[in-house]
This record gives structure tokens, C-alpha cells and sequence, in this order.
């Protein structure tokens, strides 16, 4: 017998997405913010080509020298800071997709979504080293008692540089909206789903603009060797990075809404189309996911 069950309701959902969104805001904030120390693991054995751990699914080849890395990403659980199998995997994937690019002379820094501040390079990347065993690759990652990911193990163990694509701003507006929304009910409208949904696709939107500027600053300044850099960031953003890849601008509608936050946005994506190529890769662990 087929019995229907009760639907969530207008409210429910949207408090649900919001308690994720914010939490997640958080997790990440905190993650970078004040990593507790860790001895770099020691490498050990194996080795691996590229596309043993992830899929190219978008590149462009323009005359250009400059070079971003898009990775996916999967997240810990941000209430826990536990890991699924999936994103287990995914991170371990995105660090060897990152080992691989170091060691080929590809990327001298990472720029993670979520990180604020710098982290320099090491005075001589550490390239060309043996590769660290899975079984203790896994277990660092698995590991909830540290604030760890693929990013900070990559900076951990190389010495590669990490440098801050967020808009800390719009990165802030966020993170507010969704803390005063658990403070008032009335705030838990509808319109908090597609005003989430812009925000965040205007996120998206503001990183892959600063890529470019932020490559080129580090290089003007010498702390990198070569225009080139790995970009980590969710799965989720892939479809608005891509679409605003091929239609070569930022272009999103206003809100339906008399908020004056939320305008239309049009900008123009010149980089990309002459100074920097993208390769977009994504772990094979997280082929067929939305996350």
C-alpha cells in the first residue's frame, strides 16, 4: 500500500537551507582562520597520472600564458566537520590532482574557496617527491580532532602558497543574512531561497572575476614563478562557472523583489579571453554528483 507522505512545508525547507548554508559559512570561515599545527605527512610510496583521479570537463586553449586550475571540491559535513565516503574520496582526489600539477611545474598557488589571508610559499616548492601512501593520506583527512582539507595538506607538505579569492564583503553579507534569518520567523520567507541562490551565484560570480588579478598580482610581485594557479571550490558552482565561462560575462537578472541588494549584474570577462585559460577538473569520485 502506498501511503503519502506529509509534505515539508514553505517554512521547514527554507529553515533547513538556511542552517546548512550558515553552517557551512562558518566551517569554512573557521577552517582557515586558525588551523591548529600539523607535522607534514611523510611521503611514502605510489604514484598516479592525472586522469587516475579526476576528469577534465571544460577547457579553453587561447594564446594566453597564465592558466587556472578550477578543481571541485567535496566538503566536510560542516555541523560534525565528518567527511562521507564521497567526499573522503574527493579530497583525497583533489590533494593528488594538486600533487600531480605541483610536481608537473604547473601551479605554484592554491586558491581555496573560504580561505582569508595568505599563506606564502615556501622559499622552494617541493616538487618531485614521493608520494604520500593513501592509507595515511585518508586517515589525515578523515581526522575531525584537526581542522584539515586537501588544500592546507597541499601547503603542509610542498610549501605552496595559499592566497584569498573571496570577496570578504560579499562573503560577510551571507553569513549575516543568514544569521539574522534565524532570528526572526518572519524573516523565514520564500524569497530567502532566491535571495540565497543569488548571493551565492554572485559569489561565484566575484571569485572568478578576482582569479585573474590575483594570479597576475603574485606574479608581478615574484612570489610565484609562473602565471599559473589551482582554484578549489564545491561542485555546486561548476554549472554558474562554466555558463559564465562560455557566454564570456557575468550576466544575472535582478530579483523580483524591492530590495535594492539585489540588482542585475553585467560585467564583462576579458581575461578569460585573452590572458588566462581555464581547465575545469573534476575528482572522479565526484562524476554524476551534485553537491
Amino acid at each position: 500500500m502506498y501511503l503519502a507522505s506529509k509534505p515539508i512545508s514553505i517554512q521547514a525547507r527554507v529553515a533547513l537551507l538556511t542552517a546548512f548554508c550558515m553552517f557551512w559559512l562558518l566551517y569554512t570561515s573557521m577552517l582557515y582562520a586558525s588551523p591548529r599545527p600539523a607535522t607534514p605527512l611523510k611521503a611514502t610510496d605510489g604514484t598516479g597520472l592525472l586522469d587516475q583521479f579526476g576528469t577534465i570537463v571544460y577547457q579553453t586553449q587561447h594564446a594566453a600564458a597564465a592558466r587556472l586550475y578550477i578543481i571541485a571540491n567535496g566538503h566536510r559535513s560542516a555541523i560534525s566537520g565528518a567527511s562521507v565516503a564521497e567526499t573522503l574520496q574527493a579530497q583525497v582526489e583533489t590533494f593528488r590532482i594538486g600533487e600531480w600539477l605541483i610536481n608537473q611545474n604547473r601551479i605554484d598557488v592554491l586558491l581555496p574557496e573560504g580561505f582569508f589571508g595568505v599563506k606564502g610559499t615556501a622559499n622552494t616548492i617541493s616538487r618531485h617527491r614521493e608520494p604520500i601512501d593513501n592509507q595515511m593520506l585518508q586517515a589525515a583527512l578523515a581526522d575531525t580532532s584537526v581542522f584539515v582539507n586537501a588544500e592546507l595538506l597541499l601547503h603542509r607538505n610542498y610549501g605552496i602558497g595559499l592566497s584569498q579569492i573571496e570577496d570578504r564583503t560579499l562573503y560577510r553579507q551571507v553569513r549575516d543574512r543568514l544569521l539574522s534569518s534565524r532570528e526572526s520567523i518572519s524573516l523565514l520567507s520564500p524569497g530567502l531561497t532566491d535571495e540565497l541562490a543569488y548571493l551565492q551565484k554572485l559569489r561565484t560570480a566575484r571569485i572568478l572575476q578576482a582569479a585573474p588579478e590575483v594570479i597576475e598580482s603574485a606574479y608581478q610581485q615574484g612570489r610565484i614563478t609562473a602565471p599559473n594557479a589551482m582554484l578549489t571550490i564545491g561542485l555546486s558552482h561548476l554549472e554558474d562557472i562554466i555558463a559564465f565561462l562560455e557566454a564570456g560575462e557575468i550576466n544575472m537578472a535582478a530579483l523580483n523583489t524591492t530590495d535594492s541588494n539585489y540588482p542585475p549584474q553585467l560585467t564583462g570577462l576579458e581575461p578569460f579571453k585573452t590572458r588566462v585559460n581555464v581547465t575545469v577538473i573534476v575528482p572522479n569520485s565526484l562524476i554524476g554528483y551534485r553537491i
